[in-house]
């Protein structure tokens, strides 16, 4: 399929994308129906009357595109399993309930093949429950790396001038450090008042920080879809009975030393962000563009559209990175100073296939038909359409190699982050973002936030001292498990 052949077809299909914006699922249809998000029908369009173009003989197939794709796609095959689309786009962390339900294919050996020769690891594993696929990867861009300014630290003494990019193993002490040396930025920003943010109270940040030390959590199902169990491992490990801290001090300290300075002061370089109060978004809207105190860098997902703006954002100085290396030396909870890697955590869509959709039940080989159009749909070509006309960022790996998505700082940064390894070639750059536990969110988010207050503030609290903090830390997993106690 020629680039340009399909740009040309998606601009056609544009103009036709009402008549089939209303369908969704229908007992009656029997052809092909695809669930993905609203957004994606004209490209699904252009890319299905493509793969017509390709195999002329599917071209009596009739094809409707729903919008119950994404987000939705559990609720809506759950409704009736025979009624839902024979293709849809979910979020990974749905897989286990669409599989309990019957809702998405076991994946074949040569599918399985084609599927780890062709898409990046992390997604691949996205898709996998006990060594089976389930899905077919369509993007992995849904983590954080670090953006920044590469005015605000040229030149200083975390840049590395051959690489024209930040220093390899950087810490959030070796910003600041480099923000009080750069001064006065080519456009008149104050440097030394510039400020780097990322999400302390938010959990979904703080949880990578929690894998980074050791840390990590495990639910079981009951047949019914309902969380049965929960194990967390983010304050300690037990063994006969002797409780060990070591993971939940260890990330305590590395975000203590990502905010403090060596005294325990709160550097001023750095700016706190929760959900909410204050929220992200309208941090980076207030400071970004600021010349006092502007905002140099910060801990984000694909945010490129703001970053890489000309006139509210760094335009051309837009640059991204892997995570800052986290170190665990703190004046209030000692620490030896060790170093870890902080882990993004990943989610991505997949497409699933529902084998008792009408179009799969009609004839056995109507599946052979659908697995040969998901791969189709999540080749380089068609990721490259979503690319194009969303910016989802691929997990096809030719994709992800062309010059287009490379020159997406956040995406180049990300798939840098994701192929993070240790000596022994082991994953030390992210967690999948499965099923989480039911009371996963807000239990991280609320220590993230008092950790820092009480930091800042000079307080214990339960969290200004390594003894005190152990009870703090032991309530943080009980509260996580807790739903099912």
């Amino acid at each position: 399929m020629k680039k340009a052949k399909l740009l040309m077809t998606f601009a056609a299909a544009a103009i036709g994308v009402g008549t089939t914006a209303s369908l969704t699922s229908c007992g009656t249809f029997e052809g092909i129906l695809l669930w993905g998000p609203a957004e994606h029908e004209a490209v699904y369009q252009a890319l299905w009357a493509d793969f017509i173009e390709a195999h002329p003989e599917y071209a009596d197939i009739e094809f409707q595109y729903g919008s119950n794709g994404d987000a939705g796609a559990y609720d809506n095959l759950a409704v009736d399993v025979q009624s839902g689309a024979s293709l849809y786009t979910f979020a990974n962390d749905q897989l286990a309930n669409i599989v309990r339900i019957g809702a998405a294919a076991a994946l074949n050996e040569e599918d399985s093949k084609w599927i780890e020769e062709n898409h990046t690891q992390a997604a691949n594993d996205a898709g996998k429950i006990e060594g089976k696929y389930y899905g077919f990867p369509v993007s992995a861009d849904n983590g954080y790396v670090f953006c920044y300014s590469k005015d605000a630290f040229v030149g200083t003494s975390v840049w590395d001038e051959e690489k024209d990019s930040l220093k390899e193993g950087y810490t959030f002490r070796d910003l600041y450090k480099a923000l009080d040396e750069r001064g006065t930025g080519s456009d008149g920003q104050n440097w030394s008042n510039g400020l780097v943010l990322w999400p302390a109270g938010s959990a979904w940040y703080e949880s990578g920080v929690f894998f980074g030390t050791g840390g990590d959590y495990s639910i079981k199902f009951d047949s019914e879809g309902k969380q049965e169990s929960a194990e967390c491992w983010f304050g300690y490990t037990e063994e006969n009975g002797v409780k060990d801290y070591t993971i939940g001090l260890e990330a305590a300290r590395c975000m203590v030393n990502s905010y403090t300075n060596e005294d325990g002061s709160v550097s001023k370089h750095f700016m706190f962000s929760a959900d909410e109060r204050p929220a992200y978004n309208d941090l980076v809207t207030q400071y970004i563009v600021a010349k006092d105190q502007p905002l140099a860098g910060i801990v984000s997902w694909n945010n490129g559209s703001v970053f890489g703006s000309a006139e509210n954002g760094w335009g051309d100085d837009y640059r991204a990175t892997v995570l800052p290396t986290l170190e665990s030396d703190t004046a209030q909870l000692d620490g030896t100073g060790k170093k870890y890697t902080w882990k993004t955590f990943g989610g991505y869509k997949l497409m699933g296939i529902n084998p008792y959709s009408a179009f799969a039940r009609k004839d056995p080989q109507n599946l052979s038909i659908l697995r040969e159009l998901a791969k189709f749909l999540t080749g380089k070509d068609a990721s490259m359409a979503r690319f194009e006309t969303s910016g989802l960022g691929p997990s096809n790996l030719e994709a992800q190699a062309d010059e287009k998505v490379q020159a997406s700082p956040f995406l180049s940064a990300l798939a840098d982050q994701y192929a993070l390894t240790d000596k022994e070639g082991n994953n030390i750059g992210y967690r999948v973002q499965d099923s989480t536990p039911t009371n996963f969110w807000d239990p991280i988010a609320t220590f993230g936030r008092n950790l820092f207050e009480n930091i800042n503030a000079k307080t214990d609290n339960g969290y200004g001292s390594v003894e005190s903090i152990k009870t703090t830390l032991e309530n943080l997993q009980s509260d996580i498990e807790l739903a099912t106690k």
